[in-house]
């Protein structure tokens, strides 16, 4: 809110790193949990004749996944593989899209988020 006041990101660079990070953090947790909760219910409907019990390792290894994951997601642009820039009306930041300069390698990074 007192980004969106000032009519731009005002927090500075460190400011727009963890933002950016806790945010793509948060939207890779909440889709790959959605991943993991749509392989569990296909297991169990699809499935139900088997002798398969969910237990607490695999709810542990779903867990693990799921943060492995959306850290993979998150994590390169802190250490130099393309990096988070404020966007859209400059009050929140994200990863950065746009930028084709060489230095920042967001090509490969925009494939590879799109495997990810």
């Amino acid at each position: 809110m007192y980004t969106s006041m000032h009519g731009y990101f005002v927090l500075g660079r460190l400011g727009c790193n963890l933002e950016g990070f806790f945010a793509t953090l948060g939207g890779e947790i909440a889709l790959w949990s959605l991943v993991v909760l749509a392989i569990e219910r296909w297991v169990v409907v699809c499935k139900p004749i088997s002798n398969f019990r969910f237990g607490e390792n695999h709810a542990i290894m779903g867990l693990a996944f799921t943060w492995i994951m959306a850290s993979a997601c998150a994590v390169p642009p802190l250490v130099g593989w393309s990096r988070y820039i404020p966007e859209g009306m400059q009050c929140s930041c994200g990863v950065d899209y746009y930028t084709r300069a060489e230095g920042f390698n967001n090509e490969s990074f925009v494939i590879y988020m799109f495997v990810c």
